[in-house]
């Protein structure tokens, strides 16, 4: 849906070869990339020597193996989120990466919107003081999704590795304190599994309140930053050039001209998915240093491991 559409747009960057177990879906896909070769095993991907680079879309539970294969391969590596499910597989990956000499980057495509780039622009020229409360709701709906793959509905916390990790990286970017869990409640609303998420973090002296689900109707994702000098607020979903600045001042909007942002995202064109390709590529090249790395992912992972901690706690 966005991968391959963002690829399109970065120069010098093209698909040279897909792979995937199912072969017609395998095949749509090279055809529709305009890949010259497709693979029904990805470590036959691996050894292709015209690769340089994999970007790795596959469920959780796969990607630290991934990773660390295509690392042995050669490859520069950009994996979706999480890049392993607990701390000691991305302690491998940083063994293996630091063996290779190679670029590993984990897909946080909400870190690269142009919005959230324009608000910590903001954030650190002081225009709404010292912060001290974010929030964040990510709201989603699961039966719309279209998933090629079930793995949410596997495990009975799978939400947090699926839409925690969004929330987390754009924290990421706005606060710079390192979070620590204060508390988390979950529940099921309309899945076997817990589909309702809310958790409370703390950086610093900065309130970090979050609440996320695959129940809603529309989907949408809002985040709020106080200050004691004013507040901005953006949707970076659907608005992804969008800014509302508050202050003492008054009112402003921070926005891209033109119609052409809605209809990127109409498109399934989001220019976060362009710029983080971008970024991979500048990465691989040298000229940039990753915005994300292993090591931001461990952290990630600490604040996973302690959000079920506590839900397995409270379920008994």
């Amino acid at each position: 849906m966005f991968h391959l559409r963002a690829i399109e747009e970065v120069e010098g960057v093209s698909v040279a070869a897909v792979a995937d177990m199912d072969e017609s879906r395998m095949e749509e896909v090279r055809e529709k990339s305009g890949a010259a070769r497709g693979y029904l095993e990805y470590s036959m991907l691996l050894r292709d020597p015209e690769v340089d680079a994999v970007a790795i879309n596959t469920p959780p539970r796969f990607h630290e193996d991934m990773v660390a294969e295509a690392l042995e391969a050669g490859k520069h590596v950009l994996c979706e989120k999480p890049l392993s499910r607990s701390v000691e597989g991305c302690e491998r990956i940083m063994e293996v990466r630091g063996e290779r000499g190679l670029v590993v980057m984990p897909l946080h495509n909400y870190g690269f919107t142009p919005a959230l780039e324009t608000a910590y622009g903001i954030l650190r020229a002081g225009e709404i003081g010292e912060t001290t409360r974010v929030y964040l709701s990510f709201d989603n709906n699961l039966r719309s999704y279209g998933s090629r793959t079930d793995f949410r509905l596997e495990e009975r916390y799978a939400i947090v590795e699926d839409i925690l990790p969004h929330v987390l990286s754009v924290v990421h970017v706005l606060v710079d304190s390192p979070l620590s869990v204060r508390d988390a409640l979950g529940w099921a609303r309309s899945y076997k599994v817990v589909d309702n998420l809310s958790v409370s973090l703390r950086a610093g002296a900065v309130e970090v309140e979050t609440d996320m689900n695959w129940t809603s109707l529309i989907p949408r994702f809002a985040i709020e930053v106080e200050g004691d000098g004013g507040s901005l607020s953006m949707e970076p979903m659907k608005f992804p050039y969008k800014v509302t600045v508050r202050t003492g001042s008054g009112e402003r909007t921070e926005d891209k001209p033109g119609l052409g942002k809605y209809l990127d995202v109409a498109r399934l064109r989001h220019p976060a998915f362009r710029r983080q390709y971008e970024h991979f590529a500048a990465v691989v090249a040298g000229s940039e240093e990753p915005r994300f790395t292993v090591e931001d992912e461990v952290e990630m992972l600490r604040v996973m491991d302690g959000v079920v901690r506590l839900l397995t706690l409270a379920e008994g």
